[in-house]
């Protein structure tokens, strides 16, 4: 258990932070190290308008959105409608990410990433604008999954099998953004120590913490980085909710079981369950502890936002 630690009032938990909790694991985490086949005849086929992630070039990703809308379409017709309004949300995103880079205030579900380009132009050292920075495209790529979950932005109106082409080809434009991140944080807490909050403010504080909790391709670093926090929270230099996110990412990633119900997965339509808890008859108790409100109520977030 952790030290000393700030009670802080407990509430409905964010959209960053439950994207930081289960993104990678309702986007299929390990599609950036094993992207998924296309289909083939002796394979397994995609459900229809089934949302699939594949780091791979662009011409690649396409290739797999087109073989899954042939494998699910009911006529030729529909493909070519479908195909159609793809593209045309395809436009929309690219406009969007084109707006989010220069800088321009963007609406739902974007906020997260533009408030983050925001700090970065008024940040105080060139350290923290390259840290709001990256978690600003972090923080891009886990939106347009939003968007597409929630059918907002460019998802708005589109069919299950044109929301799910739109979307393989939209967020193979983000891949390898984890991967940098973590290799550009790694050598600056390597360097500097963490994005403390004394030296950075929350703001920073939180921001490290998402590149961290991302970087799921090197679970070692994650398990250093919480070794540094650990007596980072007793002296309010990070926040408690942030650590009990990462040790729960990290005993997920070790096959353990977490201590505060933060990581799980989507087991059906609108239904979010934890992965395994260790003394689940003491659980809210260790979330209040660390700022975190009833685990009940976490879970119904992911129903009433619409993540699964």
């Amino acid at each position: 258990m952790l030290g000393s630690k700030r009670r802080r009032p407990a509430g409905r938990p964010s959209p960053t932070l439950i994207l930081a909790s289960s993104l990678a694991l309702l986007l299929t985490a390990s599609a950036a190290a094993q992207p998924p086949s296309a289909p083939s005849a002796n394979g397994p086929q995609p459900s229809r308008g089934q949302l699939m992630f594949r780091c791979a070039a662009d011409p690649s990703a396409e290739r797999l959105a087109l073989d899954n809308l042939a494998a699910t379409s009911p006529s030729s017709e529909q493909r070519e409608a479908d195909l159609k309004t793809a593209r045309a949300a395809i436009e929309q995103a690219s406009e969007l990410r084109r707006k989010f880079l220069a800088g321009e205030a963007l609406g739902p579900p974007y906020q997260t990433p533009s408030r983050y380009m925001t700090l970065a132009a008024t940040a105080s050292s060139e350290r923290a604008a390259e840290l709001f920075r990256r978690t600003a495209r972090d923080q891009l790529s886990r939106s347009h999954f939003i968007a597409a979950t929630q059918r907002t932005a460019w998802a708005a109106g589109l069919s299950d099998n044109a929301r799910a082409y739109a979307y393989t080809v939209i967020a193979s434009e983000d891949c390898g953004v984890d991967q940098a991140n973590t290799a550009w944080l790694r050598t600056e807490i390597e360097r500097d120590g963490w994005f403390t909050i004394s030296r950075f403010g929350k703001a920073g504080d939180s921001a490290a913490f998402l590149l961290v909790q991302h970087a799921d391709l090197d679970r070692p670093f994650q398990a250093k980085v919480l070794q540094i926090l650990e007596p980072l929270v007793a002296s309010q230099e990070t926040q408690p909710k942030n650590y009990a996110y990462l040790y729960d990412r990290v005993a997920v990633g070790q096959g353990r079981p977490q201590r505060y119900g933060t990581q799980g997965r989507c087991t059906g339509p609108g239904v979010w369950s934890p992965n395994d808890v260790e003394a689940a008859d003491k659980l809210d108790e260790r979330r209040a502890s660390v700022g975190l409100g009833p685990e009940a109520e976490y879970q119904a977030s992911f129903t009433t936002q619409r993540l699964c």
